[in-house]
């Protein structure tokens, strides 16, 4: 029998290198694309909801909003509430790269189901949520 978790490491490192060769393709680096995808669901969120629900560290998220504001992608503006607080603004650039992220993964999960019926899609990304249930599970056990 496989060893599972080398499956899922040769899976999860093809995938990863074949979406951020995409990505560069479109000027994003690592992280953004995972942001500019919870932006576009929640826009006007603060730093802090971004970095726990893209589960980056909130250091890497304030470099990583600091270099998409510089390429245009995000703005930052002040709370109406709490001037300490800025919340977080996809541009009409960011949208549009946003909209190319979305394309990039439908190609890329096009390729990845090759050949597989809707019923085994299905079955695939079933197994895959019921393993990450069970190791966000095990990371309640170890607290």
């Amino acid at each position: 029998m496989k060893d599972l978790h080398k499956a899922i490491i040769k899976l999860s490192k093809t995938h990863r290198k074949l979406a951020f060769r995409e990505f560069a393709k479109i000027d994003l680096t690592e992280g953004q694309p995972k942001i500019l995808s919870f932006l576009a669901k929640n826009n006007g969120c603060i730093q802090k909801d971004i970095a726990d629900n893209c589960r980056i560290k909130p250091a890497t998220v304030t470099s990583v909003l600091s270099n998409m504001e510089k390429a245009g992608l995000i703005y930052r503006s002040q709370n109406s509430e709490n001037r300490r607080i800025l919340n977080v603004f996809l541009t009409d650039k960011g949208v549009k790269a946003q909209k190319q992220v979305g394309v990039i993964f439908n190609k890329i999960d096009d390729l990845c189901f090759k050949g597989f019926s809707e019923e085994e899609k299905l079955q695939a990304i079933e197994l895959l949520d019921r393993i990450q249930n069970n190791l966000d599970g095990s990371e309640d056990d170890n607290d």
